[in-house]
């Protein structure tokens, strides 16, 4: 509703050229809000039927795929910088973790294999998000992206939304949502798609488990583990890595 608003008020929905993507353009709008969907499911799979570890670890092979699928379908070359920034950041995440995902010697229960797998899709499902921001953020404005992505998916949930009763408190927490993480979060990520190559933008995502770290800390005053720290400064490095890379 924000978005609508905001898009209506400026005009910006009618100046918007639909026609500058084309078929290929429209087809890949239509199918941004698809991967969304099921990169959140299978995510919230995942989160219940394996560890926390196990669930993001798995959903964070995404710049894996992404690394694997931008030469094919974004004509993009990876550099040894990428790939290495892309082992320091996974290793960084293992370590922010406190390395919980299983070991080899690890008997997974239940539908743990289930999570896992969902895990890993929902990670599949992600890079194909990225993949497609990165076609359609030069043929589109960063608004209109965003808000299509929500608009249709607000469409698909919004049968279920009824179901659940909402309080004040939590009707308040879900304008915040709806505001800062459903409008001016994805506005930022995808105008950073103008810029950056779809492996890069898949490896700084890594700077989110560590911005959680550090917010963890100044609002809630949880003091990160040494393992944690040092995780931290690997993903905060492997980020460095492919800034450098790009003014060199």
């Amino acid at each position: 509703a924000f978005q609508f608003i905001l898009l209506t008020s400026s005009g910006l929905l009618r100046k918007e050229k639909y026609s500058v993507g084309g078929h290929r353009g429209a087809l890949l709008l239509a199918l941004l809000p698809v991967c969304f969907i099921a990169n959140s499911m299978l995510f919230y799979f995942a989160f219940r039927n394996t560890s926390i570890g196990n669930a993001v670890l798995t959903h964070y092979t995404a710049p894996v795929f992404v690394a694997l699928l931008a030469p094919l379908l974004l004509k993009e070359k990876i550099s040894k910088t990428t790939w290495t920034a892309i082992i320091l950041s996974s290793a960084g995440l293992w370590l922010v973790l406190g390395g919980q995902a299983s070991g080899p010697q690890t008997v997974l229960a239940g539908n743990e294999h289930l999570g896992i797998i969902a895990g890993a899709l929902s990670g599949l499902a992600y890079a194909f998000l990225i993949i497609i921001i990165r076609r359609i953020a030069t043929l589109y404005s960063s608004l209109f992206i965003t808000f299509i992505q929500n608009g249709i998916v607000a469409l698909v949930l919004l049968p279920f939304a009824f179901a659940v009763p909402v309080s004040m408190e939590t009707l308040t927490y879900l304008i915040i949502m709806g505001i800062v993480h459903s409008t001016a979060a994805p506005l930022l990520y995808v105008q950073g798609f103008r810029s950056v190559k779809a492996n890069e933008a898949a490896v700084l995502g890594y700077f989110e488990p560590v911005a959680a770290i550090i917010l963890a800390f100044i609002v809630l005053h949880e003091v990160p583990g040494v393992t944690s720290l040092f995780g931290g400064a690997m993903i905060i490095f492997s980020g460095y890595l492919i800034l450098k890379a790009r003014t060199a």
